[in-house]
């Protein structure tokens, strides 16, 4: 694959996702749920949270990857990287929360149907390969992980203060299931980790390959 076409792929790929994304997003504040007694409690969820975040950061790489076609950058901000980095993350830890976690309590049709299969499987699909394979190649460095899972800690942390010890939000995530927060929620924390490792792993792997074919 060329530089050219890998450029247009991920530039069709970050439009496409934050399109998506805000529509869905935006569209969701004025449609009454069954499950939601407020629209804006859909922000309670990290899905909502992590794919916004993902949005924002798609947003941001295109507009530099535009500049640098046009001469006028030569790499992607170093920020907006890592912001991906912290989305696709979180992306995909909602993938595999839903796939291994969700679909069996609450069924496919309801996690994978109508937009969750935007929220749930194109988003962080699409998000994943364009950051990994097809964007500007500058590595991650080792303590770059732990920006990749802040999000996720950031999130766990009022997670638990609302779920476990104030009881304010129904146990939505069945993190707490049977009381077993303790087990559940650092298992989580660890899963997140090795993605965030796994990630930076293979997009450092995939930019050493591309430097070493322009050398």
């Amino acid at each position: 694959m060329t530089v050219r076409t890998r450029a247009i792929l991920s530039l069709i790929i970050n439009a496409g996702v934050f399109l998506a994304t805000t529509t869905i997003v935006i569209t969701s504040l004025f449609i009454k749920s069954e499950i939601l007694e407020h629209s804006y409690h859909t922000f309670m969820f990290f899905t909502t949270d992590s794919n916004i975040l993902t949005a924002i950061a798609s947003a941001l790489v295109m507009i530099c990857e535009i500049k640098i076609h046009q001469g006028k950058r030569t790499t992607v901000a170093r920020a907006f990287t890592l912001l991906k980095y912290a989305g696709v993350v979180g992306l995909m830890l909602t993938f595999f929360t839903v796939l291994c976690l969700l679909i069996p309590i609450y069924g496919i049709a309801m996690e994978w149907g109508g937009t969750g299969l935007h929220m749930h499987v194109l988003a962080p699909v699409l998000s994943f390969v364009s950051f990994v394979f097809l964007e500007e190649h500058t590595k991650l460095r080792r303590r770059d992980v732990f920006i990749g899972i802040l999000p996720v800690l950031v999130y766990g942390a009022v997670y638990f203060l609302q779920v476990v010890i104030l009881n304010n939000w129904m146990d939505f995530y069945a993190f707490n299931s049977g009381g077993k927060w303790y087990l559940i929620m650092p298992l989580i924390i660890t899963l997140s980790f090795a993605m965030s490792l796994f990630v930076r792993f293979l997009r450092n792997r995939i930019a050493s390959r591309q430097k070493a074919k322009k050398s």
